[in-house]
């Protein structure tokens, strides 16, 4: 299935969300603006140092060892897209290269998101495109035309539709959710906005814990405990 068009969030959601980029830990913001969900797994490296990048994400399917559907998601590709391929954690074919890279920056593409390898890791270093991905392995897949271009899929644990937002800093990688992504970009501006309150009562001797009153989450967690204990 390959689908040429997909619904994308408004210029001005996109354009918020890059703006939030002069903040420090952004995923780490939004990851807790959404209930502490849509964070990639740990696993997911970047290429290099430094990255920072929002988008909206183009995704592929594929089939282990098939670049085809990568290859067609790079046409299909506008200006600020992320390409994010679901290549089930397969990180011993690469799905991702140089000559890819090179085609991507045609499509005025910024990054790609790969649940699994990549290779040419050095001349793509030397371009400084952002690839975030499981690992670097030397031999590339055939394209044999099976896959799927924007499509639903899975990335490092984290569902992904056609036209989510992608958003990487040196965190790591979270996805936005189109439909929620005006709510989360406000959430998001109202915490970094106001986080800096919160360092200065740190910097002036005061502790996390005694700002989040840990010695009541705890009480409360003990009733709790009790209270399940004597519904057994």
């Amino acid at each position: 299935m390959i689908n040429k068009t997909i619904e994308r969030p408004p210029s001005e959601i996109v354009q918020g969300f890059r703006a939030l980029l002069s903040y420090d830990s952004i995923t780490c913001a939004i990851s807790d603006c959404m209930g502490r969900f849509n964070a990639m797994t740990s696993d997911m490296r970047p290429l290099f140092e430094g990255i920072r990048i929002v988008g909206t994400a183009v995704t592929v399917k594929t089939l282990a060892a098939d670049l085809a559907a990568a290859f067609k998601a790079i046409d299909v590709c506008q200006p600020g897209d992320i390409v994010v391929i679901d290549s089930h954690g397969s990180i011993n074919t690469a799905f991702w290269g140089e000559n890819m890279t090179m085609s991507a920056l045609n499509r005025g593409v910024i990054g790609a998101v790969i649940d699994g390898a990549c290779r040419d890791v050095e001349e793509i270093r030397k371009i400084r495109f952002p690839v975030i991905c499981k690992g670097v392995v030397p031999n590339v897949g055939a394209v044999a035309g099976y896959g799927d271009v924007n499509v639903s899929i899975q990335c490092a644990g984290v569902a992904v539709s056609p036209g989510d937002i992608v958003v990487v800093d040196g965190n790591g990688v979270v996805v936005v959710p189109i439909a929620v992504a005006a709510e989360i970009l406000q959430k998001a501006q109202r915490l970094l906005e106001t986080e800096h309150l919160l360092q200065e009562k740190i910097k002036a001797g005061a502790t996390i814990g005694e700002l989040v009153n840990i010695d009541e989450v705890f009480k409360a967690a003990f009733s709790y405990q009790n209270k399940a204990v004597e519904r057994d």
